[in-house]
């Protein structure tokens, strides 16, 4: 079988006659058979020749003869002889990177679209004949309000900008006292050097090099934090051998605060005592089962009453321009007089100004009063307990012997708390440590346990008089 090139079919018989094949039938009209049916080339071979042209600049017959062609106008005298090579090379000129030749421009196709990805100017949006007229108005300096209020928001933005506090910096070096000023500082260190009249960079350098302990303290350190003493005197009732009144004064005391405590602990059991009452367990699962199955009996009946049946919202009917236009004149209407009866309110002002005189009088000695009863209030708070954690401060309980108890020597005498426990209350008490209740619940964690791999059986081996030897060894 051969072909021919305008895609028509022959066939070769036996007694090698041509005869042309039936050529397939093809839909013309659709799409499909565009490519089978129609020949581009010469358009295609066309529009590159085009593009070629574009891109080079201009097609030859437009392009100048000076730009082509060249008039040889030399003689061969005028020509330079080509002297002898030398031996001394010549440097080559260092040109453009060839790895920024992608970046260049190599073609002279002008772009179609000018505005391209081209964002617009203030003055060139909008009207231009709304524009013109915005001109016209400001030459003659007529500017509206709006404007006016955003130049005014403007010019202030602009200030509080220029007035805004910088953020300080994140201080990486810190070559200054962190306590305080040049001078403030106090050095603990070598006495003599610190009782020296010199600076204190001086004295920093000579301790330094003694090698003595430098260091800064806080002026908050000096603080008091209470106004108690360190040490109080005990009452004088806990005498070894107090007088009568003053033993009596303090079993007085004593029964005070016992008395207390049980008035306490009687209202506490009144208030719990329905809730701690003993029930028999029996009336227990009754009172549960009755609460559990509260409301069941109401289900299992039927609803037999008819469910009220709701009155159909209608949806709110949108304003009519005529009632818009109403509200709004009534809105209007308000504003003005309310703003009528203000500037009526600061008229009247003028006529009471000596009673407004005394109102502020009053109200500032009132101010001063509130400060003088806060100062008093934080002195008395210097001489109680602060509460500094979750844990309020229990006082200890009062030391206080019996009649029968003192024997008038110290010899006899039945002793009443303890030293470290009044010297730890006394810190409490100061403020100095937050109080602390005694922790007894210990916690005991289960102790985990494995089997490590060199101590466990090997497992899938049959242990026999054969694989004895090999089980023991492995």
């Amino acid at each position: 079988m051969a072909t021919s090139t305008l895609g028509e079919a022959w066939l070769v018989d036996e007694s090698d006659k041509l005869i042309k094949k039936k050529s397939k039938r093809i839909v013309k009209h659709k799409k499909k058979a565009w490519r089978v049916t129609s020949n581009v080339e010469d358009v295609e071979r066309f529009l590159e020749s085009k593009r070629l042209d574009e891109r080079l600049g201009a097609p030859l017959e437009e392009r100048p003869s000076d730009s082509l062609f060249v008039v040889d106008t030399k003689t061969e005298a005028d020509k330079p002889v080509k002297s002898e090579p030398t031996k001394k090379r010549k440097i080559k000129e260092i040109g453009p990177l060839r790895c920024y030749a992608i970046l260049t421009p190599n073609s002279a196709v002008t772009d179609p679209l000018k505005k391209r990805n081209r964002v617009r100017l203030p003055e060139e949006r909008g009207d231009p004949l709304l524009r013109k007229i915005m001109e016209e108005k400001r030459a003659k300096g007529k500017i509206p309000t709006r404007f006016l209020q955003s130049m005014k928001h403007h010019q202030e933005n602009v200030e509080a900008l220029a007035n805004k506090k910088k953020p300080e910096r994140l201080r990486t070096t810190f070559d200054f006292d962190l306590w305080g000023d040049d001078g403030d500082s106090l050095m603990i260190g070598d006495k003599k050097v610190s009782a020296l009249d010199l600076s204190d960079q001086l004295k920093t350098y000579t301790m330094e090099k003694m090698g003595k302990r430098i260091y800064s303290r806080p002026p908050t350190m000096f603080l008091k934090t209470s106004g108690l003493k360190p040490v109080e005197y005990p009452h004088p009732g806990t005498s070894y051998n107090p007088t009568f009144q003053d033993h009596q004064a303090l079993l007085k005391e004593a029964y005070n605060l016992e008395t207390k405590e049980i008035k306490e602990e009687i209202k506490t059991r009144r208030r719990l005592g329905p809730m701690l009452r003993k029930i028999p367990v029996q009336r227990k699962e009754e009172e549960w089962w009755t609460e559990m199955t509260q409301g069941l009996a109401d289900e299992e009946e039927p609803a037999k009453e008819e469910e009220e049946e709701v009155p159909c919202v209608r949806p709110t009917k949108p304003k009519t321009r005529k009632q818009k236009i109403r509200a709004k004149a009534l809105k209007w209407q308000d504003m003005r007089r309310k703003k009528l009866k203000e500037a009526k309110k600061r008229l009247l002002e003028f006529d009471r100004l000596r009673s407004i005189r005394r109102e502020i009088r009053k109200s500032e000695e009132l101010t001063a009063k509130r400060i003088e009863i806060r100062k008093k209030e934080k002195e008395a708070k210097m001489f109680k307990p602060a509460m500094l954690g979750r844990h309020k401060y229990e006082p200890p309980p009062i030391e206080v012997n019996l009649s029968e108890e003192i024997t008038g020597t110290l010899r006899g005498l039945k002793t009443e708390g303890h030293v470290l426990i009044d010297r730890f209350k006394s810190l409490q008490r100061r403020n100095i440590i937050e109080p602390r209740i005694r922790q007894t619940v210990v916690f005991k964690y289960k102790h985990k346990v494995f089997t490590k791999r060199s101590h466990s059986e090997p497992k899938g081996l049959k242990v026999g008089n054969r694989n004895k030897e090999k089980s023991t060894v492995l």
